[in-house]
């Protein structure tokens, strides 16, 4: 017992020094961070949210270092405006950490995993690429992940009510909208209307406080966001099929497609029915946890970051091979798929943002 448990101390002890030194470079200021407090001045101030965005000369609108969230994400972040910027910034990433663990916490309550599968886990996910990025760069999508993860755990437990965590989620943030589709696709049809008044209610809010910027936000923000970049770091379906088929200043498209956006939408209807047609006869929480891969590739901008919003499905996928002994080709189908995501999101293709290079693309 005492080597297996050094050696499972040793390996999750390696992971997290390794992120311990990415988040003692995120202890400050970050590019994302600072646009929602931007926002929360302009909340408290009474200022326009949208108007960096919107009068901001670079052409792609995806790729304007301004505020781009619905208004009640903006309220939601008003208090940290009170703070000094770098306590401000520190505040946001403890919570945003204390959003992992719980969301971890969540699952292993749900699956009860073994100590090796528990350390996998671990591993994986303090290794994972693309939670660095979001670390670095002071994203929301952590707290996201535990309104989704909570959500559908709630859900698949028979507890409708929880199902309000995924409309807050897409109120804050709007691609979590996607999952309505898994519970009428479930028929869970009380769960949809929860979700849906959470969505409501949350919108609802930001509309009685900030009604001009939220109808900024649908008809001139929206709009404008929802039309995706060819960028190279745009990982969603919409991203790709613009890379190859719209012309664009970013690649050389092999043949222009006047009807992109049809093909897009097939390519959608065609993932859920894969989805449908591979997860009849899964368990409820494998289920709902396999048709997340769906939201960054439906999304019309899926950077780096956002991925992880798959950490819960290689969570689970962990525990699967774990209760079947540890198979080799599944074990090494799920090692391989989680290298090639954290591998890809470090892919730098063509200039980043802000390089030589870039603003001339």
């Amino acid at each position: 017992m005492r080597p297996r448990l050094l050696a499972q101390a040793a390996l999750v002890a390696a992971a997290l020094s390794f992120y311990g030194l990415v988040l003692v470079q995120s202890a400050g200021r970050h590019q994302d961070f600072d646009a929602y407090l931007s926002a929360a001045r302009d909340v408290l101030q009474g200022h326009s949210l949208y108007a960096a965005f919107l009068h901001h000369p670079f052409p792609d609108a995806t790729l304007r270092p301004a505020y781009i969230y619905p208004p009640a994400f903006a309220l939601l972040m008003a208090p940290f405006a009170l703070l000094p910027a770098s306590a401000g910034a520190i505040v946001w990433l403890v919570g945003c950490q204390a959003a992992l663990l719980v969301s971890l916490l969540l699952l292993f309550r749900a699956e009860r995993p073994a100590s090796w599968a528990a350390t996998a886990v671990l591993c994986l996910t303090f290794t994972f690429y693309p939670l660095w990025v979001d670390a670095i760069q002071g994203q929301a999508n952590l707290p996201i992940l535990l309104l989704v993860v909570a959500g559908i755990a709630g859900t698949v437990r028979g507890r409708p009510a929880w199902a309000a965590a995924l409309g807050v989620a897409a109120a804050l943030k709007l691609t979590p909208l996607l999952l309505i589709a898994w519970l009428l696709l479930e028929r869970r049809f009380r769960e949809a209307a929860w979700m849906i008044g959470g969505f409501a209610l949350v919108t609802a809010a930001g509309a009685l406080l900030r009604f001009d910027d939220t109808l900024s936000f649908f008809t001139r923000v929206l709009p404008a966001l929802a039309t995706g970049t060819a960028f190279y770091a745009n990982h969603s379906l919409s991203g790709l099929l613009a890379r190859i088929f719209v012309p664009n200043a970013y690649t050389d498209v092999w043949f222009a497609l006047p009807y992109e956006s049809v093909l897009a939408a097939i390519l959608a209807v065609l993932l859920c029915w894969f989805w449908v047609w591979r997860g009849r006869r899964g368990a409820p929480l494998n289920r709902a946890l396999a048709f997340l891969p769906l939201l960054p590739l439906l999304s019309a901008v899926t950077w780096p970051h956002h991925l992880v919003i798959l950490l819960p499905l290689i969570w689970v996928a962990v525990f699967s091979v774990a209760r079947r002994g540890w198979p080799l080709p599944p074990t090494m189908v799920v090692a391989l798929i989680t290298l090639a995501l954290s591998l890809l999101a470090r892919w730098q293709v063509g200039p980043g943002f802000g390089e030589a290079g870039f603003r001339s693309a």
